[in-house]
């Protein structure tokens, strides 16, 4: 959904609130023509520090969830009900949470290596991915200062990039990589790939390694470029783990070419356009492909063309890996919600795709340049589209993994992220996530750190907060996966006659309610391969739709057939704005901007201003006139009933001093801002169902988890419980969370 480089040169972002010339308030005016920076204020606090590390033994230390070292159990695999466990533990599920290190934070100093292992895995996170790490490890020629060949990593990055593998690992944290994603090449290799030298010449990265990602479909020296650099570093035996990359069970899972995914950019590049139409001139003289045109379908054997490429590059780099001796799980095509990708989707051992909510864009003609622009939207009023479009790229009965997502940062309703991401992905059954990303600088991970990372969970309290607790829920597996399962039949007629069709919101909104997924074949070919179906979906122009009978053209009439039919829970569904999951614990509903998940061990809300809701636990109730989320969990092994350790987290909004917006509406950044951050206000009501004569004592906490003041629980007549009243400001003191303690 978006190039590499656009996450890199966004990796600076930051945030905004509004100037007043009369007084220094950062308050909205009602005018949209007014700038809105953000200053300390009544409304906005200085957070004097990021708290990162995390006090051990405290409320937010979650490095119970890991079994150190990472490897014990064996390599993972695949299961055959399409899940991830360990090779030396069968028959037990194994999910991943995880967060994303990214260039040069990947090339860390040995004792700043052990700090950030040490803060991640104590999070709760049990995998990193490492990723753009191929530029910065591509050696260089001392003499002309261009890249050497792909074969030669620079030994000095690669010790580095190895003492951090082997420090993430002894703590229990996962790897996972792709081959390529950003490197660049050498002149006289870049002549090789059919390309010249100065054909990357003012491009940003990520267009630069589309070239490579082009050509790679066509050019043998392009293939031997890529298979050079996968050789040197999958072989490389680690001096810290004693073990190959190849050969290392702490590895599991390899993207060969990272968002590779190219039918959505072909006619924005005039090079990449030429080069495909080349070579789709080729493929039609071949195999008699020229018989499939009909004057008018061009375009549908055009994307068919696109997609055998994309398998051919597919199945050729993976026997290379295979042939290298590596067996680590693989997957691809990482990018993109087509209905055409399910072909080569269907032939990795999992699937993996990308989704950010609310991505920055660039405004016409200033690529990678301020002003950014961005919609400041709540994903809960568009029916969590990020995760639910996600959902239908899935294929049935493979593991699903998600190495990219973010509510990015200055979306002021980003805190939403924890609780909507681990209640769908949870429901949805998947088996990893990573948050893009945890940093992108090795000055964000510093003890200083920069605060103005738009994607960085490592200077934003908001998302890093969400984050942790999202890994908890995700990992400990407090949300059912749904009962039901509906899987869309992807067929050749409809998915090629348009590139970029996409399965449609009436198919991903079932997401919301039950299980869904996709598989390529027609309807009744995917009821021979699901035995638990419930119900399988098509395109509405697919001809399969006219049969009617126990199949469902995924049209505005979806819904309302599923339900009638007894496939879908009654009331699951209100006027295509109310939704509730199969299971019951998750209901959302977009008009009035809320959702809430209830469990045993976890309730979580998110709740517009001046809004209530109520869970089996809790209830909670926004005093405020901005929008927050409420998460309550049990840290110990009891329901939350009987639990004697609870957490709450209450997030609102920070974003750095003096970022400025054009207006009030905040969609235009103009200034990224700089420190201190500064903490939105937010306040709650929140009734615990605990018993009156209960000896409870309850602290705000900090963000590492050190206690910071005792906090009163007045007792409530009125739901028979406990009183927290919570605030993201006490005066001008930020604080995100409490703990409670039953004696």
């Amino acid at each position: 959904m978006h190039q590499a480089s656009a996450r890199l040169a966004f990796c600076c972002l930051t945030l905004v609130a509004l100037a007043d010339d009369t007084k220094a308030a950062a308050t909205v005016q009602d005018s949209v023509t007014e700038p809105f920076i953000v200053t300390a204020s009544d409304a906005w606090a200085p957070l004097a520090e990021p708290a990162n590390a995390i006090v051990p033994g405290s409320v937010f230390d979650f490095s119970f969830l890991n079994d150190a070292p990472a490897g014990k159990q064996g390599p993972v695999v695949v299961t055959p009900d399409g899940h991830f466990e360990f090779a030396n533990r069968p028959g037990v599920r194994v999910r991943f949470w995880g967060v994303n290190l990214v260039s040069s934070a990947c090339y860390l100093d040995r004792e700043t290596a052990d700090r950030v292992a040490e803060r991640i895995a104590r999070s709760g996170y049990n995998s990193v991915r490492l990723h753009h790490i191929d530029r910065a490890l591509a050696a260089r020629d001392p003499a002309t200062g261009d890249y050497a060949s792909s074969g030669q990593l620079d030994p000095e990055r690669l010790d580095q990039l190895e003492y951090l593998f082997g420090a993430l690992k002894k703590r229990g944290l996962y790897i996972n990589i792709d081959l390529y994603s950003l490197r660049l090449f050498s002149a006289q290799e870049m002549i090789s790939f059919g390309l010249k030298p100065d054909a990357a010449t003012g491009l940003s990265g990520g267009e630069a390694a589309r070239l490579f990602k082009t050509a790679l479909r066509f050019s043998p020296a392009a293939f031997d470029a890529w298979a050079a650099y996968a050789r040197a570093l999958l072989l490389h035996r680690n001096p810290h783990t004693g073990l190959t990359w190849a050969e290392d069970p702490a590895l599991i899972g390899i993207c060969p070419v990272n968002e590779d995914t190219d039918s959505s950019v072909i006619e924005k590049n005039p090079l990449l356009e030429h080069i495909y139409e080349r070579e789709f001139g080729a493929w039609l003289e071949r195999d008699d492909h020229r018989a499939l045109l009909t004057g008018s379908n061009r375009s549908a054997v055009f994307g068919r063309f696109l997609i055998e490429a994309h398998q051919k590059t597919d199945a050729r780099l993976f026997a290379f890996l295979r042939d290298l001796g590596v067996r680590v799980p693989l997957t691809g095509a990482n990018h993109m919600m087509f209905q055409s990708l399910a072909w080569p989707r269907s032939a990795y051992d999992y699937v993996d795709n990308h989704q950010y909510w609310d991505h920055p864009q660039f405004l016409p003609g200033q690529r990678f340049r301020l002003p950014f622009r961005y919609h400041q939207k709540s994903a809960t009023r568009d029916l969590a589209r990020a995760p639910r479009t996600l959902m239908p790229t899935r294929i049935e009965g493979k593991p699903f993994a998600v190495t990219e997502f973010n509510f990015v940062r200055p979306n002021r309703y980003r805190a939403e992220g924890g609780v909507l991401m681990p209640a769908y992905a949870s429901l949805q059954d998947w088996d990893a996530l990573y948050n893009f990303e945890y940093a992108s600088t090795a000055q964000t991970l510093s003890p200083t750190g920069d605060v103005t990372g738009g994607f960085s969970l490592a200077s934003d309290p908001v998302g890093l907060l969400a984050d942790r607790v999202s890994a908890l829920l995700f990992l400990r597996g407090d949300i059912k996966p749904a009962s039901g399962k509906i899987v869309f039949a992807v067929e050749s007629d409809t998915a090629f006659s348009q590139r970029q069709r996409s399965f449609g919101d009436a198919f991903s909104r079932l997401g919301l309610v039950t299980r869904i997924g996709s598989l390529v074949g027609s309807p009744s070919a995917v009821r021979e391969k699901v035995a638990d179906l419930t119900a399988v979906a098509v395109d509405p122009k697919s001809a399969s739709a006219s049969l009617r009978t126990g199949i469902y053209p995924a049209d505005d009439t979806l819904a309302e057939r599923l339900l009638a039919d007894g496939h879908l829970p009654p009331g699951s569904i209100g006027g295509g704005q109310n939704f509730r999951s199969d299971t019951g614990q998750i209901t959302l509903d977009a008009k009035a901007g809320t959702a809430r998940f209830v469990t045993p061990r976890s309730e979580g809300f998110v709740l517009p201003a001046a809004v209530r809701l109520q869970g089996e636990f809790a209830t909670v109730r926004n005093t405020a006139d901005t929008p927050c989320t409420v998460t309550v969990v049990a840290l110990d092994s009891h329901d939350l009933a009987g639990s004697r350790r609870i957490l709450v987290l209450q997030l609102s909004d920070s974003l750095p001093s003096g970022a400025r917006f054009s207006s009030a509406d905040r969609t235009l950044l103009e200034e990224r801002g700089h420190p201190p951050l500064l903490v939105e206000r937010a306040a709650a009501e929140i009734d615990l169902r605990l018993p009156a004569d209960a000896t409870l004592q309850a602290w705000a906490v900090d963000m590492d988890g050190t206690r910071l003041a005792a906090v009163p629980l007045e007792w409530n007549n009125l739901v028979s419980g406990w009183r927290l009243k919570a605030a993201t400001l006490a005066g001008n003191k930020p604080r995100f969370a409490y703990e409670i303690v039953r004696e």
